[in-house]
């Protein structure tokens, strides 16, 4: 090789070096992005295409287990409260730091998404003498006026007409309770499209002593919604309570009812059990009342005499009723119905063995959750594709530019380096010198 060829960069050796340093390794690198994308979205789509087996269903049994025993964990601690507020002294201090140091979180919607926001555990707490009048009564509201304390001796006078705490309560022996039933007047349809939810109370009560015996009642009126918060939250199929609200059309849900069989908790509020607005009981609904109640809404369902609907659901409450836990798949008219129930084992007054408070009940209608399933996959797979074509192009286009400004600067490295070497060269001897 000449002197030439030794001492210059050839234009071809530069223009490779900068593909090798630059273009090729975004190519390897754009390669395995598209190649990611679709592994990820071939892993997304095994997640979602889903069928309920056997572990799913022995894994949402065991939740419908968990969620009984927090619910009874609840109630156990309620009984403590009760026990504390029958020995507070009866005063508006000590009754309004009671109210104020009893709260828990509930989720609620916010421009942040969903949030835990503390409410009030009780909504009153009040003392009311042998005789049944209220000595002094405390709300979240504040103290109520001595005008508009009432004579409890006479269930009508309560908020819902039909509270007989303190003729329960006034008979039961030192360290005993009353526990009664949730209240609370009842939401129709037309009214929870329009955003009302069902709004209760359980009153709670226990007698107190001093040294001449019997001198009262003290009254707790527990807030409902922080029963209902243990399931109106959950998605059987899904992880964690993450749901403001949960959608029914999909037929995954859970929702509670109580010993007697009635619904207490429901995506769907008007199926709770609750008061006309003249405090009487509506009544309960029938065979022949069905179809106008899923037009209006206004009724009671108690689930031990809806057989006539689902031939289930009576069986599953006397299941339930026997303390026993369990599961089953079964079809109901074109769909395939998996229902898991666990009794809450709560035996506080009156809710004896084996039935307790109630129970909770988790549904999953098979055939919806593999239609929506099949959804998602399909939705997933189109995001995989765009995902895909978009990353092919963003590395053709930057290989474009930069396969051209590699030639650029390789044109220009190479015209740099050969006029260095131009400069440097050494001229050849004048044939005038000696």
């Amino acid at each position: 090789m000449d002197q030439e060829g030794k001492k210059r960069f050839s234009f071809a050796s530069v223009a490779i070096s900068f593909f090798i340093l630059i273009v090729l390794p975004l190519s390897i690198t754009g390669i395995i992005i598209s190649r990611g994308v679709v592994k990820v979205g071939e892993e997304a789509t095994q997640a979602n295409l889903r069928i309920l087996d056997e572990n799913q269903k022995q894994s949402i049994e065991g939740r419908a287990k968990t969620v009984a025993e927090a619910v009874a964990q609840f109630l156990d601690e309620r009984e403590k409260d009760v026990r504390i507020a029958s020995i507070l002294p009866r005063n508006e201090t000590a009754y309004s730091t009671f109210l104020a140091s009893n709260t828990r979180g509930v989720i609620q919607v916010s421009e942040m998404g969903l949030v835990k926001v503390p409410s009030p555990v009780y909504r009153e707490i009040a003392f009311l003498d042998k005789n049944g009048k209220e000595i002094i009564r405390v709300t979240v509201d504040g103290v109520v006026k001595p005008q508009d304390l009432r004579d409890m001796s006479k269930p009508e006078n309560g908020e819902y007409g039909v509270e007989e705490y303190f003729s329960k309560a006034k008979s039961l022996a030192p360290g005993e309770f009353y526990f009664g039933p949730v209240l609370g007047y009842h939401v129709n349809k037309t009214e929870f499209e329009a955003g009302k939810n069902f709004d209760g109370i359980i009153r709670m009560a226990a007698p107190v002593f001093d040294s001449s015996g019997f001198a009262g009642v003290v009254e707790l009126a527990l807030n409902f919604i922080h029963i209902m918060e243990f399931t109106d939250h959950i998605i059987p199929t899904e992880a964690g309570m993450t749901y403001a609200r949960v959608d029914l059309s999909e037929g995954n849900y859970v929702y509670m009812v109580d010993r007697e069989g009635f619904v207490i908790s429901h995506p769907l509020d008007y199926f709770i059990k609750g008061l006309s607005k003249n405090k009487v009981p509506l009544p309960v609904v029938d065979e022949s009342s069905y179809k106008k109640y899923l037009e209006t809404g206004n009724g009671i369902i108690n689930v031990a005499q809806m057989g006539f609907v689902d031939e289930n659901l009576p069986r599953i409450h006397a299941l339930a009723s026997e303390g026993k836990l369990g599961s089953f798949t079964y079809a109901l008219e074109t769909s395939r119905i998996f229902v898991a129930y666990a009794p809450i084992p709560y035996y506080g007054d009156g809710f004896s063995k084996p039935q307790g408070f109630g129970w909770i009940g988790m549904t999953v209608d098979i055939d919806k959750y593999r239609q929506l399933s099949q959804a998602k996959v399909e939705e997933i797979q189109q995001k995989v594709a765009r995902w895909q074509k978009s990353s092919i192009m963003v590395v053709i286009v930057s290989l474009i530019l930069l396969f051209a400004i590699a030639l650029i600067l390789s044109r220009g490295i190479y015209r740099a380096i050969s006029s260095a070497q131009d400069e440097n060269e050494i001229p050849p001897a004048s044939d005038d010198e000696d």
